[in-house]
């Protein structure tokens, strides 16, 4: 058996099936040598998290096939693939330079983006039409404020840029299409607007789509803007803050066109995954930061955007006093403050709806109506265990609530709670989210 099949019987046989199953499907030794052991995942986030909770078992499994401790080191295939693709445009006499019609965030690159379970659909498609213009059309990403969606659609930009300088990139917010439309139509120049955002480009990215609804007139301009770059396999990537059918006023049309292609959502970060964010974004600031610290800030913020902002707090505090519990404490007091009460103007019921439909993409008033689909069912299920468990009300209560009577209440908490014996991870994720926004939201936990 070859050292490097050996390393991974043994390494396999010191983890469980779900973490092998989990964390290592992209794993591989790339190189096996006297004084080095060189492995590769997937991504930069598989990699930082391996090193930080596999370390023993590495070196464990190195030493019990070579007999001593051989260094190691986990390198990430992306920033391989990268590296060499850049090593290739240096090695080139002459390089075309692209044409910029937008300005991208030089920082917003796939490689600064910290992949996990939350975002990792949103970032895999983002870099496939990335690398492949025009495959998937139109590409449509939504997902809550300040998640990243952003920073993927310049990272897109930017891979573009360095990647195909053939390919002209425009990235414009539904705000500057619209203020570039009505100043068009003022100056009876709106051939030239048509030009500028059909036949000069390869691939338009539009963000904040949501702030055009209600706008007929710009609306069906967007309509015939897309219709041209679709007939021509031109690339549309679009962003919003809800999904295409909770885009009220919209058009039906322009909603069936957001639907035709890949719709991906970036959800909200699980806890393991915040906390390796608010490391990363530590890192990048010189900090080095414990677990404790990083579940404190992973769990004081609603988005990644936030983590960033408790990060750069923590930065400038550290210049004083250092990075220590309290110094954490504080910055996280600065930028989020006080939580918010779940009983204010809202009614109870009101605002566990309003946190539930969220985490199951339905409208509230459709938890106690008589709609029925699978997805309705499932949050109603959960919204039911998590009232029982954790807001402590009655079967009565809750069938108040979801107008369903008290069979259905019992037997849709015997149903989750037999998911969560089972080990149904999905489930159990729904959990969390409630357990976590219901947190932030009356500012103390809700089990």
């Amino acid at each position: 058996m070859e050292k490097s099949e050996e390393i991974i019987k043994v390494l396999k046989s010191k983890l469980s099936k779900k973490s092998w199953e989990m964390w290592f499907g992209t794993f591989s030794v790339k190189n096996v040598s006297e004084t080095l052991i060189t492995f590769s995942v997937g991504n930069i986030f598989i990699k930082d998290w391996l090193n930080q909770k596999y370390h023993k078992q590495f070196k464990e499994t190195i030493k019990e096939v070579f007999g001593r401790d051989v260094p190691y080191v986990i390198e990430d295939e992306l920033a391989s693939e990268e590296a060499t693709k850049e090593k290739k445009k240096t090695e080139r006499l002459i390089r075309k330079r692209p044409v910029v019609y937008s300005e991208f965030n030089k920082e917003y690159t796939f490689e600064n983006f910290v992949v996990g379970p939350f975002n990792e659909e949103a970032y895999d498609g983002t870099l496939e039409v990335a690398k492949d213009p025009g495959k998937m059309n139109p590409f449509f990403v939504y997902g809550g404020v300040g998640l990243g969606k952003t920073h993927l659609l310049h990272a897109m930009g930017n891979y573009l840029i360095q990647n195909s300088p053939d390919v002209r990139v425009m990235y414009v917010t539904a705000e500057k299409f619209m203020n570039d439309l009505v100043m068009a139509i003022r100056n009876n120049s709106t051939q030239e607007f048509r030009k500028n955002f059909r036949e000069k480009i390869d691939v338009l990215i539009i963000d904040d789509i949501q702030f055009l609804m209600g706008k007929n007139g710009i609306q069906s301009e967007l309509f015939h803007t897309l219709n041209h770059l679709l007939d021509h396999s031109k690339q549309i990537v679009l962003c919003s803050d809800r999904t295409p059918t909770q885009l009220s006023e919209f058009q039906p049309r322009l909603v069936s066109r957001f639907q035709m292609g890949l719709v991906v959502k970036v959800y909200d970060p699980d806890i393991e995954t915040a906390m390796q964010i608010a490391r990363t974004f530590a890192q990048r600031n010189g900090l080095l930061l414990s677990n404790e610290m990083a579940r404190e800030i992973a769990l004081s913020s609603d988005n990644v955007r936030t983590i960033k902002g408790i990060v750069t707090k923590l930065a400038f505090k550290s210049m004083k006093s250092g990075v220590n519990a309290d110094t954490v404490a504080n910055a996280v007091r600065d930028v989020v403050g006080k939580g918010v009460s779940l009983k204010g103007p809202a009614s109870e019921k009101e605002a566990f709806f309003q946190v539930l439909s969220g985490v199951f993409d339905v409208l509230p008033a459709e938890l106690d109506a008589k709609i029925r689909t699978a997805n309705l069912s499932r949050a109603r299920q959960i919204g039911m265990y998590f009232a029982r468990k954790y807001l402590h009300k009655t079967f009565s209560e809750i069938g108040t609530w979801f107008a369903r009577d008290h069979s259905s209440v019992v037997y849709s908490c015997k149903k989750v709670e037999e998911s969560l014996r089972k080990g149904n991870s999905k489930v159990r994720e729904k959990v969390f989210l409630l357990q976590k926004l219901l947190r932030k939201q009356s500012g103390e936990s809700a089990g």
